[in-house]
């Protein structure tokens, strides 16, 4: 959400005191966060505009295009350029290739809009072949990271990003039949696909990458020391291989499969919740705005987890299809709510680290922290927005009130663009006054 750095960072330092390898020129992760400000618009508004479609079903065209939105052109994107920076410091092993993250991105960012736009307009013959091309950028995104991710150590961070970069793949694999199914007509795997495909993707991949991000940022930012870590490696372990399991028995519809998934699932991501308690617990420094997203986002993923358990015990086909569109939003709304609120964190720091780097940070007076790279007061305002965003969203499915479901919608596009502005504007001040910086200190 963010563009302006050319250099590379310095070498950064993992555990140990050791020197790591460089991390990716800043511009990398940068470019993903940018597309997926633009991607977190367009679901908003895709939300908006779908809103009286998505509370009738979530197979329709107009609310399939909103899910690959918010799934794929904002939270794949966000994630796969913050793995691209975090990856390489977790494991202490650089990317295989940098010219690959760049064409990962030049390839995934267009594809997913095409997808999108494909499935609003109905035209399952370009669904295909941009499903296609979105697949072979996951897969090169995969080979990239395996580069770091194949570094023997790292602890929980590490085993979850590989758990997590094979259900990319998995996940990715599901999408490209379901979009040549959907032109060819093979398995009539809609609508089974659908929800095996969302579950796989917001829980597998999605939500076992943010877990495992989690895992190193939370004790950072807060100085939270434990002895052990039992709650966050059961997190990362069991809550993909549930996720496997839920998958397999809702495209199969057995309901053994199903119930024995989700129910993995839930001790994985009642293990993730620990993690998050004994953090806050065992901190040094005091919580601040990014807590509150965090917290906020927790209590989402607290309520898909009770939507979810009550669809599955639901008799009626037709409450139980509302109920699972709420569960999806509520999933979606939880790695929303984490991603905004950790991007006022990591953007700023890469940011910062460039500006170092090209000497755009003023020499004179106080020195200028992360924190000065964005206006405090509007971050609050965007937490705001994105929280009454998300209750609206949830909330409107929950009651099938498509109005509120669109408010929802609005209020989630205005603060991924307040975010990205807000993340946007002090380092292009920083970087626009470099001349003047370089002239008063030549």
């Amino acid at each position: 959400m963010n563009v302006i750095a050319r250099a590379p960072a310095p070498s950064v330092t993992v555990s140990g005191g050791a020197s790591g390898p460089p991390t990716p020129p800043a511009s990398v992760p940068l470019t993903f966060f940018a597309a997926a400000g633009a991607g977190g618009v367009a679901f908003g508004v895709a939300l908006l505009l779908s809103s009286s479609d998505a509370v009738i079903s979530p197979f329709l065209p107009q609310v399939l295009a909103t899910a690959h939105f918010g799934v794929l052109a904002f939270l794949t994107v966000a994630v796969l350029g913050a793995l691209h920076q975090f990856a390489p410091v977790a494991a202490g092993r650089p990317l295989r290739s940098v010219v690959a993250a760049r064409i990962t991105a030049g390839v995934l960012v267009p594809a997913v809009w095409v997808l999108a736009i494909a499935f609003a307009a109905g035209r399952p013959g370009i669904v295909a072949p941009a499903g296609l091309a979105a697949f072979v950028a996951m897969c090169l995104a995969a080979w990239n990271l395996s580069g770091p991710l194949s570094a023997r150590g790292g602890g929980v961070p590490v085993i979850g990003l590989r758990w997590a970069t094979g259900l990319l793949l998995v996940t990715a694999s599901m999408g490209v039949l379901y979009a040549f199914d959907l032109r060819e007509g093979w398995f009539a795997l809609l609508p089974r696909a659908v929800a095996a495909h969302a579950h796989l993707g917001l829980i597998g991949w999605l939500g076992v990458a943010y877990m495992s991000v989690a895992e190193k940022l939370w004790p950072m930012f807060l100085l939270s020391h434990r002895k052990r870590n039992r709650s966050g490696k059961l997190a990362v372990c069991l809550t993909p291989i549930g996720a496997v399991i839920l998958a397999a028995g809702l495209l199969g519809s057995v309901a053994g499969l199903m119930f024995l998934g989700a129910g993995v699932v839930a001790i994985g991501l009642g293990a993730h919740l620990t993690s998050l308690v004994a953090v806050i617990r065992h901190r040094m420094r005091g919580l601040e705005l990014l807590h509150a997203f965090v917290i906020a986002s927790a209590a989402f993923l607290i309520v898909a987890v009770i939507v979810g358990t009550i669809a599955a015990s639901s008799s009626d086909p037709a409450t139980r299809l509302r109920l699972v569109s709420a569960e999806v939003m509520a999933l979606i709304c939880w790695l929303v709510l984490a991603l905004l609120g950790h991007a006022h964190k990591v953007v700023p720091f890469i940011a910062w680290t460039a500006l170092k780097t090209r000497g755009a940070l003023p020499t004179g007076g106080p020195p200028v922290l992360f924190s000065h790279l964005y206006d405090r007061r509007t971050a609050q305002v965007t937490f705001g927005l994105v929280l009454v965003g998300a209750c609206l969203a949830v909330g409107g499915l929950l009651a099938s009130q498509g109005a509120v479901v669109g408010a929802g919608g609005l209020a989630v596009a205005l603060a991924t663009l307040i975010t990205a502005v807000n993340l946007t504007l002090h380092p292009l001040a920083l970087l626009r006054s470099q001349p003047a910086i370089e002239g008063r200190t030549a």
